[in-house]
């Protein structure tokens, strides 16, 4: 990735507005990320403003137009920008994070993506009281089209080894931000609403256990599955439907004004869980990942045992009391589950589809592997 790249600016080719805009965009973008100063790199191109525009242009192809090249454009875009947030902290890391150009950028595709995303979810319910948002959440979940997807069944009953390794690959995005995201979901919360989160927290970290954390425990699937630990390869990969669930909770996360919308999309997060994963694992087992060592499948195990829990305490003690106290946001609460829900469905058809493309291995291999 291009997000913390150090070094002196360097001559780049003049940028052709002429160009296919999409193209045009990212390369703008990450020439103004090579370089320690992004703002000043761009005003000694004469392109200040240029990337504005570029995203403005960009956002019309992707979401009024339905250019799904251009919306894949959009989200990678999003994904770098938001990666300057992220960085490791280390030596040498540039000053783009608070660029004015990326910022101006970003928040342009930020509201056009929004605009889109609200105009693709369902209708929400009016007035919800906080003890009934718990029923109202899932009733949208279970009411969705997404709901009881069909890449789950997929995995427990049909799949064959590679094809579900190659669920694995394109999973490894989110799984590795969540601790990121709890962290960013304790930023400034009220006292009452602390201790779940902080449960969620531990939890992450493996109760303690350095062995035990979340990210370990998918570093270690991956090991056992000989795949390679290359996030920017696992990146480049994904559709604009699995950069867009990605870019949807850090959105929510980073803008403080729609922590009520992060909120309900965590929740719908933490109530899916446990179902679909419970057939992941069936699937796994089926074509024998893991059976020669139950343990390594514990990242997905713990996400079926803990989050059966997570799902309802997440409801009943950080969205009830935060309710109470602002009850006219039930609504932005919903939006954010709404959101959610879309953004996982889309993910999933993406999935499903690539996973079908892998070639099946015939049965007397399987067997041969098992």
């Amino acid at each position: 990735m291009l997000t913390h790249a150090g070094g002196a600016a360097f001559a780049r080719p003049e940028i052709n507005i002429a160009d296919d805009t999409p193209q045009a965009l990212r390369r703008l973008v990450n020439d103004a990320l090579s370089n320690d100063n992004a703002d000043t790199f761009l005003a000694s191109r004469g392109a200040s403003g240029q990337l504005e525009a570029l995203a403005h242009r960009c956002c019309d192809m992707a979401f009024a137009q339905s250019d799904l090249a251009a919306r894949k454009t959009v989200h990678r875009v999003l994904h770098d920008l938001y990666g300057l947030h992220l960085s490791r902290p280390h030596p040498g890391l540039t000053d783009n994070q608070y660029s004015i150009e990326l910022l101006r950028a970003r928040r342009a595709i930020e509201v056009s993506w929004m605009e889109w995303e609200l105009s693709q979810a369902s209708p929400i319910p009016a007035d919800v009281e906080p003890e009934a948002i718990g029923d109202a959440i899932k009733s949208l979940w279970k009411s969705h089209s997404g709901y009881n997807h069909a890449v789950f069944d997929f995995m427990k009953t049909d799949a064959s080894r590679p094809q579900i390794i190659k669920y694995f690959t394109t999973d490894y995005a989110l799984n590795m931000r969540f601790y990121d995201l709890i962290v960013l979901s304790l930023v400034g919360i009220d006292e009452d609403v602390r201790m779940e989160v902080a449960h969620n927290f531990w939890d992450e970290m493996g109760q303690g256990n350095p062995a035990r954390t979340h990210v370990r425990l998918y570093r270690d699937l991956l090991d056992y599955l000989k795949i390679e630990d290359n996030p920017t390869q696992f990146v480049d990969a994904l559709g604009w439907e699995g950069l867009s669930g990605y870019n949807l909770l850090l959105y929510f996360a980073f803008n403080r004004r729609e922590y009520f919308r992060s909120i309900g999309a965590l929740a719908i997060t933490e109530l899916s869980d446990p179902e679909q994963y419970a057939k992941l694992l069936s699937g796994c087992r089926r074509v024998g990942i893991g059976n020669d060592q139950p343990s390594i499948l514990d990242y997905y195990s713990e996400h079926v045992e803990v989050d059966a829990l997570h799902g309802d305490g997440w409801i009943d003690n950080v969205i009830v009391p935060v309710l109470r106290r602002y009850p006219g946001e039930a609504r932005s609460v919903l939006e954010g589950a709404a959101m959610r829900l879309n953004s996982s469905e889309a993910y999933w058809d993406w999935q499903l589809a690539e996973m079908k493309a892998v070639k099946p291995v015939p049965t007397v291999a399987l067997e041969a592997v098992n």
